[in-house]
């Protein structure tokens, strides 16, 4: 009887350890990373985040384009108009931003609709030209089509909907866009007197991550891909892509060395870039990070698929 007895809870034991280690492994699916979701946070705990980002952190800077080209900033100055009326203009910018939210399920505001707006003591000025606003609008509507057009609305039904603010620029001139979000809302703010598409890439994953971590998305082993001994808010130019050119660089730029969160918004912001910085060859630390931020995201989005190459993993 003792015997039987003994082989029995032998065998519990036996099937218990088989589970733990089953689940060991669901753990670490990833290869070399930690790709997994926990349960949903109390949103009730959390704070707001501002993620602010000056003109280093988002400015993608590849071999081809050793030389910053500022050509592409806008002269927001009232011109006189030679196309149409102030007012044909006015309606057709509405009629585009109408557009643009329906499709992607945001907010869009502009003009004086952002006047008196600050962040983290941080003045915003409107844009007062309605051509700028006009070329605001295309380029964020061309930008966004990047993006799975589910994307928004499944973040937005998750609880976090998202307005953006086109502004002329902030009273902190360094600055092209703030991120402003918590697990209840995200208005991301961008300047529209550096390029918008860089400033979307960096800023939209802050928003996107915002609604991982809510959902339970952990990066429990991105400390791993860094030097050893590197804590962040340390700037090492050594350790910077945009500073050696060198592919095995473990950071694109050195605003990414200030916090983990704006490491993996720099390295989004090359995974968008229209070119592949060399930095993201296959195998490097940037590719394992970017790699990393890829898998995160699909695991934590149904609109994210597997089996469909975003736009984002084309240099994975």
């Amino acid at each position: 009887m003792h015997k039987r007895k003994v082989t029995f809870y032998a065998n519990i034991l036996i099937v218990l350890s088989t589970i733990f280690i089953f689940a060991g492994i669901f753990l670490e699916f990833s290869s070399y990373n930690n790709v997994y979701l926990v349960n949903e946070i109390d949103i009730d705990e959390e704070e707001p985040v501002i993620s602010i980002t000056p003109v280093d952190g988002s400015e993608i800077i590849t071999d081809s384009s050793i030389t910053i080209d500022n050509s592409d900033n806008l002269d927001t100055s009232i011109q006189s108009k030679s196309v149409g009326t102030i007012e044909e203009v006015i309606d057709s910018n509405d009629k585009l931003r109408k557009e643009i939210e329906k499709d992607y399920n945001i907010k869009i505001y502009y003009g004086e609709e952002t006047s008196n707006y600050t962040v983290q003591d941080i003045t915003t000025y409107p844009i007062n030209d309605k051509d700028v606003i006009t070329n605001q609008l295309n380029r964020l509507k061309n930008t966004l089509a990047l993006y799975p057009k589910e994307l928004f609305l499944e973040i937005k039904n998750g609880g976090i909907p998202l307005s953006i603010y086109l502004i002329n620029n902030y009273s902190e001139n360094s600055v092209t866009g703030v991120t402003d979000s918590s697990y209840n809302y995200a208005i991301i703010s961008i300047a529209a007197v550096y390029p918008l598409e860089e400033s979307f890439y960096h800023e939209s994953y802050h928003y996107i991550e915002r609604y991982m971590f809510k959902v339970g998305a952990r990066f429990s082993s991105w400390g791993a891909l860094n030097p050893e001994g590197f804590s962040y808010g340390s700037i090492y130019n050594k350790y910077s892509y945009v500073n050696t050119f060198l592919d095995t660089a473990p950071f694109v730029n050195n605003y990414s060395q200030t916090s983990d969160a704006e490491d993996r918004a720099s390295t989004f912001e090359y995974m968008m870039a229209s070119s592949k910085a060399s930095c993201l060859n296959n195998g490097t630390t940037v590719w394992q990070k970017a790699t990393y931020i890829s898998r995160t995201i699909e695991a934590s989005l149904d609109s994210v698929r597997p089996d469909t190459l975003e736009y984002w993993e084309r240099y994975l």
